[in-house]
């Protein structure tokens, strides 16, 4: 009976960090024989095409670019298969969203 309760508790723990994984998951693009195909969420409008550039350039063949949202902000997260001399070209390629918080300091009075 422990051990069923234990095992219970395992799969519902791994079941909540999954949940939580996708939930930082901002997308997802994945490169198959050089074209880039979004797999989730809505990636900026030219970084797909700057993917499909990048994966011509060096040859790419397959691969996978995740976006994940972090406490500093989105950051890209590059697949295995993605040699790592690529990855500044493809952070290159991809524009970061505003951080907000607008431009500036106070107002001048007087």
């Amino acid at each position: 009976m422990l051990f069923t309760l234990l095992i219970m508790f395992a799969v519902l723990g791994l079941g909540f960090a999954l949940m939580l994984w996708h939930a930082r998951l901002v997308f997802s693009v994945e490169l198959r024989d050089g074209a880039a195909c979004v797999r989730r969420g809505k990636p900026p409008s030219g970084f797909v095409r700057g993917c499909e550039d990048v994966a011509r350039q060096y040859r790419l063949t397959r691969g996978r670019i995740d976006a994940v949202r972090t406490d500093g902000g989105v950051q890209l997260r590059f697949s295995r298969h993605l040699p790592t001399k690529t990855h500044q070209a493809f952070r290159n390629a991809w524009t970061p969203p505003p951080s907000g918080g607008g431009g500036g300091g106070m107002r001048a009075t007087g």
